[in-house]
């Protein structure tokens, strides 16, 4: 998947939140380590491995995407559904994620990788999973991030790796 990663700076507040949020709900789900809280942009399927020639593909076409860094604020956590993931929700700087998304699905495109967008396409972090469900609830203290690079990461048996690290250049 293409995705960036989160600084570990960003995860110790969004530890805190998820701590509160926790306990507050009664939540039992234990929450992502800090080195996997990232914000995916493009998926390659459910193939627990990412053939050699699609990342020789990613790899050269990731190059291409041009965008300035930006900041993106999570302002909100909630469940997506019962069962699922708890997530950070994205306000300003949200549709700055989306343009991300549609350059680098653009550029992979033109490599001939033929990627669908995906319509419904909600920028999150993914804090923890839990049977559990939270409503909609802003937080107290917005966390501004800092996106100025994407990841290509590759999972093989659960074990994830970053095969791929592009800076956003204006």
């Amino acid at each position: 998947m293409l995705m960036f990663r989160l600084h570990p700076g960003w995860c110790q507040a969004m530890g805190a939140i998820v701590d509160a949020t926790r306990r507050v709900h009664g939540l039992t789900g234990q929450p992502i380590e800090p080195g996997g809280l990232h914000v995916s942009l493009t998926g390659f399927g459910d193939c627990r491995e990412i053939e050699e020639v699609i990342v020789r593909a990613v790899v050269a076409a990731a190059a291409n995407v041009r965008m300035p860094p930006f900041d993106l604020v999570f302002d909100r956590i909630v469940s997506f559904r019962n069962g699922g993931p708890l997530v950070l929700l994205c306000g300003a700087g949200v549709n700055l994620v989306i343009d991300l998304e549609r350059r680098i699905n653009g550029v992979l495109n033109d490599a001939g990788l033929r990627l669908r967008r995906r319509a419904s396409f909600v920028p999150h972090c993914t804090v923890l999973y839990d049977k559990r469900l939270v409503p909609e609830m802003p937080l107290d203290r917005p966390i501004t991030v800092r996106v100025a690079e994407f990841h290509l990461l590759r999972s093989k048996f659960g074990d994830r790796q970053s095969v791929g690290r592009w800076p956003l250049l204006g």
